[in-house]
């Protein structure tokens, strides 16, 4: 294990040295800039495809902020879209630890949990990196904003939940637990600030036109799109919404489909959709079972807090539709809990727990596969290993409950 001295020095041009290399290829962030772009023109950036056929689903703002980028090379702009990449993900790793408590363990012990909590989400980190997306952006206004809220700055807290949802609705599933937590005034900052981000664009673009496009942007993303329901259009997603759909029907609309069998039935489109639907129920409805409080009352303690935020973060990937894998990055708070269990278990009873150890690696091997033996990606993607694992981590999040650990540690 490298020392920490060593570290403080090699990792930061390391980090600009990858930084450097890989913006030099084309990455997601290039259409958003192209959709940025027509937005200040005056395109209909939810009716313009770009590039070699895709569609733009952020909202008006993200597309208006991103306007200055535009003014700059292609080559620079991505330079500091990564760089902001990397800090945003630097922040939300501290922020995740500190509902930890690490008093109990050693300097060595912090270094390893840090170091393998990385490697166990490096696949879902590369990939975000890889394809300068959003996902650490929307976990960060999460965490942020929960951190915020809860340290009496609420005005604040909800306008980066909000600034979230706005960009990508995501986010929307911290509104009913920060009802449930009655933090009803957080619940009411967050809807007015939505409403002024909906409207904040029109500066730019105008009232009138800025109508049109959220118009054509809500019809985008509607949820309740046939495409959105059998989600298999692109051999990247995952989630129920994929997931099942290879599971209950022989052919599905994927180009990229490999000839091997992967559904154990064969039934009609309504059907998938009802068990997409009943699927997804029960996974919100399973949410009480981490909710183990009285409606209106706060949780016990941080860690309760992250048990119950890592189940709720987990939920996003699984029950939206259009989740490519990097979103599975959404599991990181739930795999840094259940890796600190880990760590916590063996210092209370020096016995590994080789039960939840077991579990973890299967995990690391369905969300890394691509990493790890990159050459039978056709194989992981086809038969949606990746959402085996956000579910197989579910399983273990439920059985490693808080006061367990709090016991332990």
């Amino acid at each position: 294990m490298l020392k920490s001295p060593y570290l403080k020095y090699t990792l930061p041009v390391l980090l600009l040295a990858y930084i450097l290399l890989e913006t030099r290829q084309h990455q997601d962030f290039d259409i958003f800039l192209l959709a940025s772009k027509d937005f200040m023109q005056g395109g209909n950036i939810f009716v313009h495809h770009y590039e070699d056929g895709f569609r733009f689903f952020y909202s008006p703002l993200f597309a208006a902020v991103l306007i200055p980028f535009t003014f700059l090379p292609v080559y620079v702009a991505r330079i500091i879209w990564l760089t902001l990449n990397v800090l945003a993900f630097v922040r939300m790793f501290k922020v995740i630890k500190s509902y930890l408590n690490f008093d109990a363990f050693s300097d060595k012990q912090k270094r390893w949990f840090d170091f393998l909590s990385v490697v166990f989400s490096a696949k879902l980190i590369l990939d975000n990196f890889h394809n300068g997306q959003m996902t650490i952006f929307m976990l960060l206004f999460m965490l942020e904003g929960l951190r915020l809220i809860n340290a009496n700055k609420v005005l604040w807290g909800a306008a980066l939940i909000a600034l979230g949802i706005n960009f990508k609705f995501l986010p929307l599933v911290l509104l009913p637990y920060l009802f449930y937590n009655k933090q009803l005034k957080a619940c009411a900052f967050i809807v007015g600030w939505c409403m002024l981000f909906l409207f904040l664009p029109a500066l730019v673009c105008g009232f009138e036109f800025n109508t049109v496009l959220l118009k054509d942007w809500l019809l985008a993303i509607n949820p309740s799109n046939t495409a959105h329901l059998i989600d298999t259009d692109e051999t990247t997603l995952n989630g129920l919404t994929t997931l099942i759909p290879t599971l209950l029907m022989d052919k599905v609309p994927d180009p990229h489909a490999l000839m091997y069998k992967r559904n154990i039935l064969n039934v009609g489109v309504s059907t998938v959709v009802a068990t997409i639907t009943v699927a997804r129920l029960l996974l919100l409805c399973f949410v009480f079972y981490f909710l183990r409080r009285k409606p209106f009352t706060p949780p016990k303690n941080k860690l309760q807090t992250l048990w119950e935020l890592s189940y709720v973060f987990l939920l996003i990937p699984l029950i939206f539709p259009h989740q490519q894998h990097y979103a599975f990055l959404m599991m990181m708070p739930a795999s840094m809990y259940v890796m600190y269990g880990l760590f916590v278990s063996k210092k209370h009873t020096h016995k590994m727990d080789w039960g939840l150890l077991s579990g973890l690696i299967l995990i690391y091997l369905f969300t890394n596969a691509h990493l790890l033996l990159g050459e039978f990606r056709e194989y992981y993607n086809h038969y949606k290993i990746i959402t085996y694992g956000g579910l197989l981590m579910i399983v273990l999040l439920a059985i490693l409950k808080p006061d367990k650990l709090s016991k332990e540690n």
